[in-house]
């Protein structure tokens, strides 16, 4: 069992034992924050036809090329178009069709002339602007080439790819089956919600915050139990979680106290990768693999008790892990350099997560520190949307230096 490795050493350990798990077929409507297992070509065009870009009057360009208010054309109209209908006319010289958006073009027809560009009167219409081949048309295949492929394996399905695989027909898709995670908190002094509590017992709150975070991986919280200080009750939890669990995170229990059971139970029966990392918060982090009956290999998460610790480890090993189970292509946060207002001071030897607002200023970003760092407040993780990574080598940074941000969340502007 390796000890006190740095974040970076930890992730690699993690990663290294998480395997991608099966595919599986859903319908379109079951296919939202999915992740595909395959590529999405098409074999069709979008649009399947020529077609108005705009309400207005399919015309051939030549009869309105010098039109204008001063010397409108006048075309008679043949047709009225719209979306849904098909052309029942050709259009020739010296007429035109009215034609709605997303309507087919009459074939004849090379342009649009957007309707508040005309006079309309009973038969005819007159055409107040020069008109030019192909304007205001969106010509088949405009949007998407038969054999592009267009979306990849491995992206999530958001409300845009959604809205992609229903126009491309796609009623079956491929994707990876979402992790099914079991969520274990430890400790006699937590109370559930609406519960009674003496006054040396608190809330539990970890059982929430790491399902929140779980299921914004596109994870399945299966299972949500808790547990005391007592080893027996435990070991009989963890063995019946991992045969249906893909991954199980547990909370509190995991330092060097009197009262840390997970730390003890899972040296007991499961293969131990780690055991505290040089970061702050979050330095009591236990990371073990369990064998369930059906051979699986099961990760398990041990975080410590303190909420921020729990947010934060999560963030940097256990939703990379949650996201490599489903192929996902991206693992981590995206990055920023941002300017801090004000004064940091870091433990040395330690990789050092501060909890901030950052916010875009100017052409760069700024990064306003959320108050006290205690592990136990909680309220900064609600301030903040992201974390402020401060090296190990790091003691104290000025404000006004840059520090790398990972962001957990993108800001809203007003």
């Amino acid at each position: 069992m390796r000890q006190n490795i740095t974040p970076t050493e930890a992730l690699e350990t993690v990663l290294g034992q998480i395997e991608s798990l099966p595919v599986e077929t859903v319908p379109h409507d079951a296919a939202l924050g999915r992740t595909l297992a395959r590529d999405i070509v098409s074999d069709i065009e979008l649009p399947p036809f020529d077609n108005s870009a705009m309400d207005g009057y399919a015309v051939i360009a030549a009869d309105a090329a010098d039109a204008s208010e001063e010397s409108p054309a006048t075309l008679r109209v043949l047709d009225t178009i719209a979306a849904g209908d098909l052309p029942q006319q050709a259009v020739t010289r010296g007429a035109c069709a009215r034609i709605m958006t997303g309507a087919p073009m009459p074939p004849g027809a090379d342009a649009v002339v957007m309707r508040e560009e005309t006079r309309e009167q009973e038969r005819e219409v007159q055409i107040l602007a020069a008109a030019r081949p192909g304007q205001n048309i969106r010509r088949a295949g405009f949007d998407v080439a038969r054999g592009e492929t267009v979306l990849s394996a491995g992206s999530v399905v958001r409300a845009a790819e959604w809205g992609m695989l229903a126009s491309l027909n796609q009623a079956q898709i491929e994707v990876a089956r979402q992790p099914r995670v079991g969520i274990i908190t430890t400790g006699e002094e937590l109370v559930a919600v609406g519960a009674a509590m003496s006054d040396s017992q608190i809330r539990d709150s970890n059982s929430f915050t790491l399902e929140g975070l779980a299921r914004a991986t596109g994870a399945l919280v299966t299972e949500r139990r808790h547990v005391g200080d007592a080893h027996a009750p435990l070991q009989a939890v963890l063995h019946a979680s991992v045969e249906g669990c893909d991954a199980i995170i547990t909370s509190g229990g995991v330092s060097a106290g009197d009262y840390d059971p997970v730390r003890d139970v899972l040296q007991q029966i499961a293969d131990v990768h780690f055991w505290k990392i040089a970061m702050k918060p979050g330095k009591p982090v236990m990371f073990a693999t369990l064998r369930a009956m059906d051979n699986r290999v099961v990760p398990i998460f041990g975080l410590p008790g303190n909420p921020v610790s729990v947010m934060v480890t999560f963030e940097q090993f256990v939703r990379p892990a949650l996201l490599k189970m489903q192929n996902r292509r991206a693992t981590r946060r995206i990055e920023v350099q941002a300017v801090v207002d004000s004064t940091v001071r870091s433990p040395a030897g330690k990789v050092d997560y501060i909890r901030a607002l950052v916010q875009p200023a100017g052409d760069g970003w700024i990064a306003r520190v959320a108050g006290e760092q205690s592990s136990g407040r909680l309220s900064t993780m609600t301030r903040s949307n992201a974390l402020l990574i401060v090296p190990a080598e790091a003691v104290l940074v000025e404000a006004g230096q840059r520090l790398t941000a990972q962001m957990t969340e993108w800001p809203e502007i007003d």
